[in-house]
């Protein structure tokens, strides 16, 4: 957290930007990570032609706009979406020693995780997994001093869209919110957040944002021509937590339970 001080003014905001070396290279131990298992994920489901002219050597940024025009229907980003979340480093940022000190710093003084990390894709133009002006906290409902850490695992050009706040919207607690009906989103704020009041954060590839759960925000538009991916971090405060509880439950997925079905009952 080089430079002054990133926090000065996070009890009123809401949210700090903090930019530091470490950040970039935390990011470069897990995007080597994704660009592997992106290259062995689009060697299954690409025909032999297609995947040998994928620009394997150009970094992953190329790579993955790549992977997205040669695909159908968006298969194979798909499955990057599926797998990326569960890849051994992505899951370790959790306790990474930056993360740990940098929700310290934002008053988190007994951190527990309130999800595994969160990978998002957005493939450009794609408005169906768009979010409404919503509150983290509504998925967790635990502790008032909850955070949220975003970052992207791209560079970013104003194009690709920013995450957009309400400055200090958290310092009224938790809002009404209502079931959202547009898209794949669960919630939205009962009360309509003006377009106009949101404040686009540009966060750069040695930057994270962090903020109170409570700050409302939404993710900006993808208006370029290509895929934007980041990563979210949620955790909760045992000093704080009203209930001692997990705000999360591993368990088996989609596919395991499908799977299990079909063998139980003879439909493969």
């Amino acid at each position: 957290m080089a430079g002054a001080d990133p926090f000065r003014h996070f009890t009123r905001d809401g949210y700090a930007l903090i930019r530091d070396p470490a950040i970039a290279a935390m990011k470069d131990e897990v995007v080597a990570a994704l660009h592997a298992a992106a290259l062995r994920i689009a060697a299954r489901l690409l025909d032999k032609d297609t995947f040998g002219a994928l620009p394997k050597a150009a970094g992953f940024d190329a790579l993955l706009d790549a992977i997205h025009a040669a695909e159908t229907g968006n298969a194979v980003t798909r499955a990057l979406y599926e797998v990326f979340p569960a890849l051994p480093p992505v899951i370790a940022l959790i306790h990474h020693p930056f993360v740990r000190k940098t929700i310290a710093a934002a008053g988190v003084e007994d951190a527990v995780a309130g999800t595994l990390p969160l990978i998002r894709l957005d493939r450009p133009g794609d408005q169906r997994f768009a979010t409404p002006a919503h509150q983290d906290s509504w998925y967790s409902l635990l502790s008032p001093n909850a955070v949220t850490l975003w970052t992207p695992l791209c560079r970013m050009t104003p194009e690709m869209g920013a995450l957009r706040i309400l400055p200090g919207s958290h310092a009224g607690g938790l809002c009404r919110f209502k079931p959202y009906e547009a898209g794949h989103e669960w919630f939205e704020t009962a009360e309509p957040v003006e377009e106009a009041s949101l404040v686009p954060v540009a966060v750069g590839y040695d930057e994270l944002l962090i903020f109170n759960q409570s700050l409302i925000h939404k993710s900006g538009p993808n208006a370029s021509n290509r895929v934007r991916i980041s990563v979210q971090l949620r955790f909760n405060d045992l000093a704080t937590a009203q209930a001692l509880t997990s705000t999360y439950t591993p368990s088996l997925s989609r596919y395991v339970l499908e799977q299990q079905k079909a063998r139980l009952d003879g439909r493969a």
